[in-house]
């Protein structure tokens, strides 16, 4: 193991595209490249939306012509393999980007920098695009892609809501509650299968295959949990009473739906009386949650006309009655939506005491934090080559593991990071499955779990 750790020299060797034939190669080569070619779409659509009655109107059309030429030109620059040069904007995050780049990565390049911090580069470079513009500052190039998709979990969304007022209903049993729990914290997991930057590598039938909700489906998904500590979470929530749980949130639509379930099922239940939700402060890889995202869903499911396939009276009223609930949340401040720039970063969570010291110490304070999806996984543990049966306590590094407060990684797995196995699980999964297939596909996920200072797990 490295000792001498570094955003570019991680505790094992970084995932690196210079590597022919790896899942960083394949996302700089084909992947990214899909992504910015998706915003180009969507920005040419934007263009074309614009008419020409006005000086200002004509001002902006010509903008974002600009802002497609630069998407093309970045995409150029990745091909090329050119050097990660500076951010030239005013946002409020530009000199500490800049920062990390000549300290850790002056000279590095597109293939030659480590996957993680590339990869979060290239969405702040497309945000940079936006941010150097007049009339397009705000302009969220995904989200007509996260609207869409939501749209299309009206199923999932629907099974949930008829299924709240029971799941929530006081008089159960404490074994009632855990069946309860037991499949909520599956759902939370398996909802992030949308993560709309891995579309490319998922088909239609995966990704209702990894939202479905029925019981029969979510024990079946359990065989494909490769590290399962949800036992241990139980033990943590089981009692636990008016706490506080922060959820660090990746994609929009179907998953942040769920997680909201998920946390008015803590709320309703008494087990927490604040929920902290943190967000991106960007656009940030595709589908991530932005503050602004969570009242753009509160309000499309309460818009009875939003959902396709003609929703019966009684499934909109049961929505309708749980997001009035969510949005009563808010308001009393019992939900608290949040951001921080240090989400949009591209350093590993170890380095959250000194570069957001005052957010380190807020959620310190907190019961359990709550960390989803693959990208958030990914920066707990540094994002390298860790042996797989390295504990998750140790990868998270001592900062997080024994500093922090009670940690919990919902992921379902989109990259070849991975540690936590037992011995028996590491030969199960190499004798029987290919490596590609249950590291990077999203048909396999972890549920891990560290209970604080002084765990072990």
């Amino acid at each position: 193991m490295n000792s001498n750790v570094s955003p570019n020299n991680p505790p094992y060797p970084a995932y690196r595209a210079t590597e022919k034939g790896s899942f960083a190669w394949d996302s700089t080569v084909r992947r990214w490249p899909i992504i910015i070619d998706s915003a180009v779409n969507d920005m040419q659509q934007a263009v074309s939306n614009i008419s020409d009655t006005n000086d200002t109107a004509r001002a902006k059309k010509d903008e974002g012509k600009t802002i497609i030429t630069a998407f093309e030109q970045l995409k150029q620059e990745m091909a090329e393999d050119k050097t990660l040069r500076l951010l030239d904007d005013n946002d409020d995050d530009c000199n500490t980007w800049n920062t990390h780049i000549g300290q850790f990565f002056n000279n590095t390049t597109w293939f030659g920098g480590s996957w993680l911090f590339n990869e979060c580069y290239m969405y702040r470079r497309m945000h940079e695009l936006y941010k150097v513009s007049k009339h397009w500052q705000d302009y969220d190039v995904f989200n007509n892609q996260k609207i869409a998709t939501f749209r299309g979990s009206s199923a999932s969304v629907f099974d949930l809501a008829t299924k709240m007022p029971t799941m929530i209903d006081s008089a159960l049993s404490m074994e009632k509650q855990e069946l309860v729990f037991q499949e909520l914290v599956q759902v939370c997991l398996w909802g992030n299968a949308t993560d709309l930057s891995l579309l490319t590598n998922m088909t239609e039938e995966d990704i209702k295959r990894l939202q479905a909700i029925e019981k029969e489906k979510l024990a079946e998904q359990l065989a494909f949990v490769v590290v399962n500590h949800i036992d241990q979470l139980w033990n943590k929530l089981k009692h636990l009473e008016n706490g506080r749980i922060d959820f660090v949130l990746d994609n929009s639509g179907f998953e942040v739906f769920v997680d909201l379930v998920f946390a008015d099922w803590l709320l309703q239940t008494k087990r927490a009386s604040k929920v902290v939700f943190h967000c991106k402060t960007i656009p940030w890889f595709v589908s991530d949650v932005m503050p602004k995202d969570i009242p753009i869903l509160f309000d499309c499911c309460l818009d009875r006309d939003f959902f396709p396939n003609h929703p019966s009276s009684s499934q909109l009223d049961a929505l309708a009655t749980m997001v009035n609930r969510w949005q009563s949340c808010v308001s009393s401040g019992q939900l608290v939506i949040q951001s921080n720039a240090f989400w949009c970063s591209g350093l590993a969570y170890r380095m959250l005491p000194t570069e957001a010291p005052d957010l380190f110490a807020d959620m310190k304070a907190s019961d359990l934090v709550i960390f989803k999806g693959d990208l958030n996984y990914r920066k707990l543990v540094y994002d390298c080559q860790w042996p797989v049966t390295t504990p998750f306590h140790v990868a998270i590094g001592p900062e997080l593991a024994d500093g922090f407060t009670s940690v919990l990684s919902l992921r379902t797995n989109k990259a070849e990071t991975i540690v936590g196995l037992s011995d028996a699980k590491k030969r199960e999964l190499e004798a029987t499955v290919p490596d590609h297939e249950w590291k990077c596909t999203g048909k396999y996920a972890v549920v891990a779990y560290n209970d604080g200072p002084g765990s072990s797990a």
